[in-house]
């Protein structure tokens, strides 16, 4: 079986370090053909002789001096923050390398299925894999729900379900008991890399929907307690999920405001079962046949 050439932008982003962690895992060895190349501003202080890091600036760089320097790709990845002049960048340069396979900076939520009581939420992500889409390239749209990663998301930063650490209050919306998925970044960078090196990319879905496990509101205020000595956080407000998603489609009619952020993933969570963040089927299975590559984390 022929091996993936990969091309990766964003390495040095947050779903960065857990995809260099997989590359060096050795578990996809067999499937890649090295040096996966790395577009990056500025070299990393720790190499790996698996990646080439390829240094320009996609925004000022030529597309022709980018895909000079990259030669053949079957696989791009991104993973990239929203960023409308990078996106249409990348949208030439990938329709110019021609991949067999583009996998988006999705992740997270499903914006789709957002859109349906709440037009506008990131809509930035799916203008642009549909961009790519309509350029004739293969796009898989990677959604995880909430990133879970101990010392930072959902085990320290709480407050996409409404804690507030630093007055230890709670804002609640809908059930606080409502179960919703989340992904480990592992998982993440491992799914990543299955499908970027699946043989048949064609074959794959549009939208791949994995996760590592399912939580509720309570549960993760719960976790952050035990692992603070203790600490009781007191519900200051409640709303139904109802009214909480009135007032969510009301303030993206009026635009998308960053610092809303937690709050718009409080009210996803809140709304339950295909709404967003809480899946009736996921595609663990694709990726990861009966666990046969690697086990899927746990909360």
């Amino acid at each position: 079986m022929s091996k993936a050439s990969i091309a990766i932008i964003g390495l040095n982003g947050f779903l960065g370090a857990p995809v260099v962690a997989a590359i060096n895992s050795g578990l996809f060895d067999d499937k890649i053909a090295y040096p996966i190349k790395a577009i990056t501003r500025k070299e990393p202080a720790e190499k790996s002789d698996k990646i080439e890091y390829i240094v320009v600036d996609v925004s000022t760089e030529s597309v022709e001096s980018i895909v000079a320097k990259l030669g053949h790709v079957d696989t791009f990845v991104e993973l990239i923050s929203p960023n409308p002049d990078v996106f249409a960048k990348i949208e030439d340069l990938v329709g110019a390398l021609k991949p067999k396979l583009f996998i988006p900076s999705q992740f997270g939520t499903d914006i789709p299925a957002v859109d349906t009581y709440a037009p506008g939420f990131l809509g930035i992500k799916t203008k642009h894999a549909d961009a790519v889409r309509k350029l004739g390239i293969k796009v898989v749209d990677v959604v995880t729900s909430l990133f879970a990663a101990p010392g930072a998301f959902l085990y320290e930063w709480v407050a996409a379900l409404g804690a507030n650490v630093e007055d230890k209050t709670v804002t609640v919306v809908g059930d606080i008991n409502q179960k919703f998925h989340i992904s480990k970044l592992e998982d993440i960078a491992n799914t990543v890399l299955a499908l970027a090196t699946n043989p048949d990319p064609q074959s794959l879905p549009d939208v791949v929907r994995v996760a590592s496990d399912v939580v509720t509101p309570k549960i993760v205020i719960d976790t952050y307690s035990k692992n603070h000595g203790g600490v009781e956080f007191k519900t200051v407000s409640e709303k139904t999920a109802e009214e909480g998603k009135q007032e969510f489609a009301e303030a993206l009619g009026r635009g998308f405001e960053k610092e809303k952020f937690f709050w718009y993933l409080q009210v996803i969570v809140a709304q339950g079962l295909d709404k967003g963040l809480y899946f009736s089927k996921l595609d663990n299975e694709l990726v990861n046949p009966g666990e046969s590559v690697w086990k899927w984390g746990k909360w």
